[in-house]
């Protein structure tokens, strides 16, 4: 296996349900909280349970406490506790009762010898009550203690603090615990396969809109390319829908540029192949003179050049009517016409046209002829405007025939325009729109054409944001010649029309 592709396959990220993920996303969090919820619950459970034993203790203490005196000669500390008192203290049947009194001089008044003492820092002031946890023999208790200071007439600063305590195991508070715990987590293991189900069936339930979607995209014939309907869909899902409509939308303009392209090829190409067709079955008959074999050859050659043409201009024309972006760069705009001047002007020579250039002539102007945009796209549409004004321009010793390419620069505006005008017949008012449209010929002209060439300078024109229009050249005039003018940029109302009038003087 190649490392390469070893490599891709190992790093390709695998495909992944969005009914899926949704649904990881809802149930891992709740996945991982039960048991945080567990947790919570038992602490609860736990504050929940010591609370009335908390409270029977620290009764006891304070009931113990009470039964502390001073002897008659308030002498010494007596603790006098009564047999039914101890038996009741001792009466439990789930739990084992400890109590402690010790004196102020650490003698034990009563009790249980092995209760641990309270730190010397927890000492309270008499009567208080305090609970603690601790360990006795080996169990753990709950205690609750309290200091309790006597006075003596004697002595009214006292003889030192008595220490009261009573402890019992934690055996009924891990049960009463255990049962709150029961209580609120048993109804969670049923809530919680009714919560995924109802998760599941709320993620089915939110995702059927994408799935009447597909179907609806799933049941459209291929031809049918109009757009689908945005309101139909929830509102997540819209932007989702407006971008394929979107594509749709230029699917459809770029299949419709497609059809009109072949039907234009087959309209056009027609015509020089019925004529190559019918001049190669006069060149093959047998009664044929040499002349006429020649004139047949001849028309022959003129239709392929006809229709090498026509293809040619077909093509221009699908390159500029493609729909997606093209390749912008900086461009020249001076560079470029000096080349489409240097290719026609043997073609303008043949004819015996003035084929000249008119530039800027300042470097403040000079450094605004660069425009971005696509350097073969906008040649062709320069070549175009001056293959046009070749085509249509008459030249005879009478009257030359003048065709002049001019860059202009409106130094406020920054505005660049591109001109050509000729001393031809005019383009009449009626007609300067319709010339842009394909294959349409102005009428009166008696010149060979595709009525390509316009179409394509402007859909050029119009991939680069810039504008064309034509007037005339030479009012009052006969004849009145046309000017053709491309403005890359909105310029001011003095650059229009001193464009228009053909001055280069701004």
């Amino acid at each position: 296996m190649n490392p390469k592709n070893w490599q891709l396959s190992f790093f390709r990220r695998e495909q992944r349900s969005l009914f899926g993920e949704i649904l990881d996303w809802m149930l891992t969090p709740l996945l991982l909280l039960w048991p945080v919820s567990l947790a919570l619950t038992w602490l609860v459970a736990q504050g929940l349970a010591n609370k009335p034993f908390d409270r029977a203790l620290i009764y006891n203490a304070q009931a113990l406490a009470q039964l502390v005196k001073l002897s008659p000669d308030q002498q010494r500390v007596q603790f006098n506790l009564p047999q039914p008192a101890s038996e009741l203290l001792r009466a439990d049947d789930a739990d084992l009762v400890y109590y402690q009194v010790i004196g102020p001089k650490g003698e034990i008044l009563g009790g249980d010898r092995d209760l641990p003492q309270p730190q010397e820092d927890e000492k309270l002031g008499s009567y208080e009550v305090k609970i603690r946890d601790d360990e006795m023999r080996s169990l753990e208790v709950r205690v609750a203690y309290t200091w309790v200071q006597l006075a003596s007439d004697k002595s009214p600063v006292g003889m030192g603090p008595v220490l009261v305590q009573v402890a019992e195991t934690r055996e009924k508070r891990s049960v009463l615990a255990t049962e709150i715990i029961k209580g609120v987590m048993l109804p969670q293991f049923a809530i919680l396969p009714l919560a995924v189900l109802l998760v599941w069936l709320a993620l089915v339930r939110g995702i059927k809109p994408l799935s009447e979607l597909e179907e609806r995209i799933r049941a459209r014939k291929s031809d049918d390319l109009s757009p689908l309907d945005e309101k139909a869909v929830p509102l997540e899902v819209a932007p989702l829908v407006s971008s394929v409509n979107d594509l749709l939308g230029r699917l459809k303009d770029s299949i419709a540029t497609q059809k009109r392209f072949l039907a234009d090829a087959a309209h056009q190409l027609k015509t020089p192949l019925a004529g190559l067709r019918m001049q190669a079955d006069l060149a093959q008959r047998k009664d044929a003179s040499e002349e006429e074999l020649k004139h047949s050859l001849k028309q022959i050659g003129r239709a392929s050049v006809q229709a090498t043409h026509t293809v040619n201009q077909l093509l221009s024309l699908a390159r500029a009517e493609g729909g997606g972006a093209i390749d912008l760069q900086s461009c020249d705009m001076e560079a470029l016409v000096s080349e489409v001047l240097h290719d026609s002007l043997p073609r303008a020579m043949d004819k015996g046209l003035d084929l000249g250039y008119d530039g800027v002539d300042t470097d403040s102007k000079r450094r605004f002829l660069k425009v971005q945009g696509n350097p073969t796209l906008l040649k062709e549409m320069i070549r175009n405007l001056v293959d046009n004004a070749i085509h249509y321009t008459p030249s005879t010793e009478e009257r030359i025939g003048v065709i002049t390419v001019r860059l202009l620069v409106d130094p406020y505006s920054q505005a660049l325009a591109v001109q050509v005008e000729d001393n031809g017949p005019g383009i009449a008012a009626a007609e300067r729109e319709r010339i842009f449209e394909p294959f349409y010929r102005a009428l009166g002209s008696n010149v060979d054409g595709s009525g390509l060439g316009l179409p394509i300078v402007r859909e050029i024109a119009q991939r680069h944001g810039a504008t064309v229009s034509v007037d005339v050249a030479h009012p009052g005039q006969t004849p009145p010649g046309a000017c053709f003018t491309i403005r890359f940029a909105r310029a001011s109302n003095k650059f229009k029309t001193n464009m228009a009038s053909g001055s280069a003087d701004l």
